[in-house]
């Protein structure tokens, strides 16, 4: 008996993670839009691991600024869902890539890290619509972009992306009915 007590406690230690299926599709989502051609080719976003992860990190603080403005539990607790599986994402890749295991932690903290770095950079800025700062700023976070056109305009894609969703109603964005602008579109 004691040891069906302890299986029971330990249980949730030894599960993988796991996540609402709205979730998944949600990061599904935003992982896809990160990777759209037009980012790379059009936007002056290196074509890297590093640019890629931008992009990723760029699309998830998108969605998160948008659901950080529910007042309400459900879209927080969604996008805690989102971001636990981001980082859970985070975790995979950089096995995959093979980091070690004792180093994984560290790692991956560092990039969360940036993750939350680029919050500070954009979220007043993007707040404000200020077009001009997001431009500088994702010139100074996004090596190839420093005081290019491209610049400019992943910044007021990055506003059209903040209207776009600002737009849909949670049920809209718990169903991954996420509605991004297109890149080849935004001027």
């Amino acid at each position: 008996m004691p040891a069906q007590l302890l299986g029971r406690f330990l249980t949730p230690f030894w599960r993988p993670a796991r996540f609402s299926q709205e979730s998944h599709e949600i990061y599904g989502a935003v992982v896809a839009q990160s990777r759209r051609p037009a980012l790379y080719l059009d936007y002056g976003v290196p074509d890297t691991v590093t640019g890629r992860f931008d992009m990723l990190c760029l699309h998830m603080f998108l969605l998160s600024n948008r659901l950080a403005r529910e007042a309400e539990g459900p879209a927080r607790q969604l996008g805690q869902q989102v971001f636990d599986r981001f980082s859970e994402d985070v975790d995979r890749a950089l096995r995959e890539i093979g980091v070690g295991d004792t180093s994984v932690p560290r790692r991956k903290r560092m990039l969360i890290h940036g993750f939350y770095g680029q919050i500070d950079d954009f979220a007043d800025a993007l707040g404000a619509g200020d077009a001009a700062t997001l431009a500088l700023k994702a010139g100074e976070r996004f090596c190839r972009l420093a005081a290019t056109v491209q610049a400019g305009r992943l910044a007021r894609y990055m506003i059209a992306a903040r209207d776009r969703l600002l737009a849909l109603s949670l049920d809209d964005i718990a169903a991954a009915r996420l509605d991004w602008p297109d890149p080849v579109e935004t001027h």
